[in-house]
C-alpha cells in the first residue's frame, strides 16, 4: 500500500527557528538553573563568567538562646532565628550556614565574628543591638570597629539595626536584631538586597502589590509598618495576622506583609493597602 507522500520540510527543525545568530540567549545576572545551563550547553558554549551562590553565615548571640531538642531552663528560650534566617538565604538563592551561638560577653562574639568569616561573602548575626546597656553584646563587641555602624531605622519591627564590613579582606555583615518577626523582617528588607547584589541581579526592593483591609490596622506615628498577614489573590483582599516582634505563629501563617507608611497610624476595613509578597 503506497504510504502518503510528506510535504518538503517536514520534522525538519530549521537552523535559526530556536534562535537566531547574534540573539541574546542569557541577560547578565540571570540564574542558571536547569534550562539556562541546557541553553548554553545547546549553545556551544564550554564555559561562561558566572558568579557563584552567595555564601552567606548566620550567628546568633545570647546566654538565653537553647539548641531545639534540648531541655529549657527558667529564664532560656529555644533558639529559631539561625534556622530561619539560613532557611531565608538559602531561598534567596545562598549556600547558607548556621554558627554556633555565641554567649553575652564581648570577646566571645568578637571571636566567634573571626571564626564564622572564612568561606563567608555575607555574616549576619541576630540579637544583641537592641536591649540596650549591657544586654547590647553585639554592638558593645563590634562598635569600637570603624568599619561598622548601629543606627535605628524609622520601621517596625526592625528599629535598631547594624551594617559594615569585618575582617581581612573586608566581609560585609549585617546585625539583626534578636526578636524574630524584626529579624525576618529585616532580613527580607535589607539582606535580600545585599544578596542580589552580589548576584549580580541590582539591590532594589521587591516590587509591591496592592490589596483591600479585611481588618483595621494600627501603625505608631513616624513609622513605617511591616505587618505580617493573608493575601487572597483571587479576590485582593488581605487579612492582618499579627503585628508583634515575637510573633512566629503569625508569620508562619502569613504569605505577604501590610505595609503601613509613615504619616498612617490608622487603617479601616476596605482601605487599599500596599502589600510585599513573600517567597514561600
Amino acid at each position: 500500500m503506497p504510504q502518503p507522500a510528506h510535504p518538503a520540510g517536514d520534522s525538519v527543525r530549521r537552523a535559526g527557528t530556536d534562535a537566531r545568530p547574534g540573539d541574546l540567549l542569557l541577560a547578565a545576572g540571570t540564574p542558571l538553573g536547569p534550562a539556562q545551563l541546557g541553553l548554553l550547553a545547546a549553545a556551544g558554549q564550554h564555559t561562561i563568567l558566572a558568579r557563584p551562590c552567595p555564601r552567606l553565615t548566620v550567628l546568633s548571640a545570647g546566654n538565653e538562646l537553647t539548641g531545639p531538642g534540648r531541655t529549657v531552663l527558667p529564664g532560656r528560650i529555644w533558639e529559631s532565628n539561625s534556622f530561619m534566617l539560613a532557611a531565608a538565604a538559602r531561598q534567596a538563592g545562598c549556600t547558607a550556614r548556621r554558627h554556633p551561638v555565641a554567649r553575652d560577653d564581648p570577646d566571645e562574639v568578637l571571636a566567634a565574628v573571626q571564626e564564622a568569616l572564612p568561606g563567608t561573602d555575607l555574616l549576619v548575626t541576630s540579637g544583641g543591638i537592641s536591649m540596650g546597656g549591657e544586654h547590647d553584646i553585639v554592638k558593645a563587641a563590634l562598635q569600637n570597629l570603624d568599619t561598622v555602624s548601629f543606627c535605628s531605622v524609622a520601621m517596625q519591627p526592625g528599629m535598631p539595626q547594624g551594617f559594615g564590613a569585618v575582617g581581612d579582606p573586608a566581609t560585609p555583615i549585617l546585625m539583626l536584631p534578636g526578636n524574630p518577626v524584626s529579624a525576618f523582617v529585616s532580613f527580607y528588607l535589607f539582606a535580600v538586597s545585599a544578596v542580589r547584589a552580589r548576584q549580580g541581579r541590582g539591590c532594589e526592593q521587591p516590587d509591591t502589590t496592592s490589596a483591600m483591609l479585611t481588618a483595621p490596622v494600627r501603625s505608631p506615628a513616624g513609622k513605617t509598618s511591616f505587618i505580617s498577614a493573608v493575601l487572597d489573590p483571587a479576590t485582593g483582599e488581605i487579612a492582618p495576622v499579627g503585628q508583634s516582634s515575637h510573633q512566629l505563629t503569625a508569620l508562619a501563617r502569613a504569605n505577604a506583609l501590610i505595609i503601613v507608611p509613615p504619616p498612617v497610624t490608622a487603617l479601616a476595613i476596605g482601605d487599599a493597602v500596599d502589600v510585599l509578597e513573600l517567597p514561600l
